[in-house]
């Protein structure tokens, strides 16, 4: 039965391979061009608001990720540190919160990179929606490989 689900997500791989060299060749991608958009950032156009302001600046990202780990570690450590029986809920939830916190900081890493390149919000979302669909893909390869 493994074997079955192994054949199928290969051929599905090969499927997406297929159809995004065929996009690629198709679409002339190498003729893109942020500007011709008419929402890309330039560098002499001092951002609009403070949250702007901070997704651009990689200072600000550097710190918000360095709170996430600290806080996550926090977490982990007061869950190693408790008593054997109170920290039953614990466990899963310290592993769902990080997964989400991790997956929603990509996704909105990748919205915000898409922005920053100039695309629209709705090619942005896209974008992140992708990544989001592939990260579940590969999750439930993961989940079908493994006992």
């Amino acid at each position: 039965m493994a074997t079955a689900y192994l054949v199928s997500t290969a051929l599905m791989g090969l499927l997406v391979v297929g159809v995004l060299l065929w996009l690629g060749r198709v679409r002339g991608w190498y003729q893109y061009s942020p500007a011709a958009s008419g929402e890309g950032w330039s560098p002499g156009v001092p951002p609009k608001s403070t949250v702007d302001r901070l997704t651009g600046s990689t200072s600000a990202w550097l710190v918000a990720f360095a709170l996430l780990v600290v806080g996550f570690l926090v977490g982990v450590v007061a869950f190693i540190s408790a008593p054997a029986g109170s920290g039953g809920l614990a466990g899963p939830a310290v592993a769902v919160g990080g997964g989400l916190l991790l997956v929603g900081y990509l996704l909105f890493g990748v919205y915000i990179s898409a922005k920053r390149r100039g695309h629209p919000s709705a090619l942005a979302a896209a974008e992140s929606a992708t990544v989001a669909g592939t990260l579940f893909l590969v999750a439930i390869t993961v989940r079908l490989v493994l006992p």
